[in-house]
C-alpha cells in the first residue's frame, strides 16, 4: 500500500529557496541550517550537481546554466520566494570534474567562492528585493560547518 508520512500537507508555497549541490551527504545538514539557524521550516530546493555554479558561466556549460536559471526564476516568481540561500561545499565532485589537473582544493574553493558571488549577482539583477545568503560548507571533524560568505 501507499506510504503516508506523518507530515500534514500544507498547500501554501514556502517563501525560501535553497540552491545547493545534490550531494546527499549535505542534505540533512542543509535542512538543519535552514530550519534551525535561519528559521525557515519549509523551503523549495533546487538541488543539482554543482548547485549555484549552474547559475553562472564559470564551470557550467551554457546549456546547463540556461536550464537552472529558468528553473530558479520559475520558483522565485511562481512561488513568490523572498529568501534565496546558496551553498557551495568542500570536495565538490562537480568542480573536481571540471577543474584543471592537478586538482588543488584551495584553487577549487577560490573558484567556488567567486562563482557564489556571480550567482548572487545574477539573482539580484534578475529578481530584485530578495534576501540572499551565501554559505561555504566544509568538514569539521564529524560535522559540517556552514561559513557565511559576505556578498560583494
Amino acid at each position: 500500500g501507499a506510504f503516508v508520512p506523518n507530515e500534514v500537507f500544507d498547500p501554501s508555497h514556502p517563501t525560501a529557496l535553497a540552491i545547493y549541490c545534490s550531494d546527499g551527504r549535505f542534505t540533512n545538514a542543509v535542512e538543519e541550517l535552514t530550519e534551525g539557524h535561519l528559521g525557515t521550516r519549509r523551503l523549495d530546493t533546487l538541488t543539482i550537481a554543482g548547485g549555484p555554479a549552474l547559475l553562472t558561466h564559470g564551470a557550467a556549460h551554457p546549456a546547463e546554466t540556461e536550464v537552472v536559471r529558468r528553473s530558479a526564476s520559475f520558483l522565485i516568481k511562481g512561488h513568490h520566494i523572498r529568501q534565496v540561500v546558496m551553498i557551495a561545499h568542500e570536495g565538490c565532485g562537480f568542480y573536481k570534474d571540471r577543474t584543471p589537473q592537478p586538482y588543488a582544493e584551495d584553487r577549487m574553493k577560490a573558484q567556488q567562492l567567486e562563482e557564489l558571488q556571480m550567482a548572487a549577482r545574477w539573482v539580484r539583477v534578475h529578481h530584485s528585493g530578495l534576501e540572499i545568503r551565501l554559505y561555504y560548507a566544509e568538514y569539521r571533524g564529524e560535522r559540517i560547518a556552514f561559513e557565511p560568505i559576505a556578498i560583494d
